[in-house]
């Protein structure tokens, strides 16, 4: 967001910023705890989700460097990974918005990507049965996070089955019942802490086909 700003046009700004350091499976936000403010995602992932009665969790997004969030919504955050954020009063953001213009092109483009990754996950929820779901997940994580090797695509899995499960709006035990079948089929295999995805074109397809029915 801040990439096309001249460092000194930040400098009247900087004592209101404010750091924050949390580890690995920590709680960054919570309803009401940053109300007043915005953050900034420095580094590491944060897994948005919103919490209901008898624990059960839906997650709405995942935050990645450089993500803006506004802390009036009633959303939780945790820590994927160790997370650094900067906190920044509402009204000097918004006095900085006033008098850098260039930040408001960074701004739009960051609210944009994620505004785009919220109807994903909204379009999915609504229209695609659980399988598509998880097969379009699957897809993007490749797409935008896969590392690929001579068995395919890597995918790193930073998240329970819990909270795969609450990203397709779905059961763990449907998400279990859903990876043998893909395994079975030959398009992934499932390892300790990584999904290979061995024919990504095949999952492609098989993506397609249900979609069809």
């Amino acid at each position: 967001m801040f990439g096309s700003i001249q460092l000194e046009d930040l400098q009247e700004y900087q004592h209101y910023f404010t750091e924050y350091s949390f580890a690995r499976k920590e709680v960054v936000f919570y309803p009401d705890k940053y109300n007043q403010f915005i953050l900034l995602v420095l580094e590491g992932r944060i897994r948005v989700y919103l919490s209901y009665p008898m624990g059960k969790e839906f997650t709405l997004t995942i935050l990645n460097p450089g993500d803006v969030y506004s802390g009036h919504t009633r959303t939780f955050g945790q820590a994927m990974e160790p997370v650094k954020v900067l906190a920044i009063p509402m009204n000097v953001f918004k006095d900085m918005l006033k008098k850098i213009p260039n930040l408001v092109f960074g701004l739009a483009a960051v609210l944009g990507d994620a505004l785009k990754g919220s109807m994903d996950v909204i379009e999915r929820l609504v229209f695609e049965e659980a399988r598509v779901r998880l097969t379009s997940l699957l897809i993007d994580w490749a797409r935008e996070h896969g590392v690929s090797t001579r068995e395919g695509i890597v995918i790193k899995l930073d998240l329970t089955r819990e909270e795969i499960a609450s990203i397709i709006g779905s059961t763990r035990q449907t998400l279990a019942n859903l990876f043998k079948d893909l395994t079975s089929q030959g398009f992934l295999e499932i390892q300790h802490k990584n999904i290979l995805i061995k024919d990504i074109q095949g999952l492609k397809n098989y993506q397609a086909l249900v979609r069809e029915k």
